[in-house]
């Protein structure tokens, strides 16, 4: 099964949850550059430095892709 033979709407959501995901890993990479908090400190010092960035990582990603998505759903056009 490919992506094109998903139904329309399916195609829809994958796609916007992918934008909200490349958004999200933007976010944590400006994060972690600009050390707000002081998190890439705490991070980088921490002896499972991986885990804790994937954890961000995909906690933001689910968020901001659960947004991203809801968003694109309420601008639906409504074609009567």
């Amino acid at each position: 099964m490919t992506i094109c033979s998903l139904p329309l709407l399916v195609r829809f959501l994958i796609r916007h949850a992918a934008i909200g995901f490349g958004v999200a890993v933007l976010f944590v990479g400006l994060l972690l550059a600009f050390d707000i908090g002081g998190i890439a400190t705490l991070i980088f010092a921490s002896s499972s430095a991986g885990l804790a960035l994937a954890i961000l990582t995909f906690s933001v990603g689910l968020t901001f892709s659960s947004v991203q998505m809801g968003f694109a759903v309420m601008f639906l056009r409504d074609d009567d």
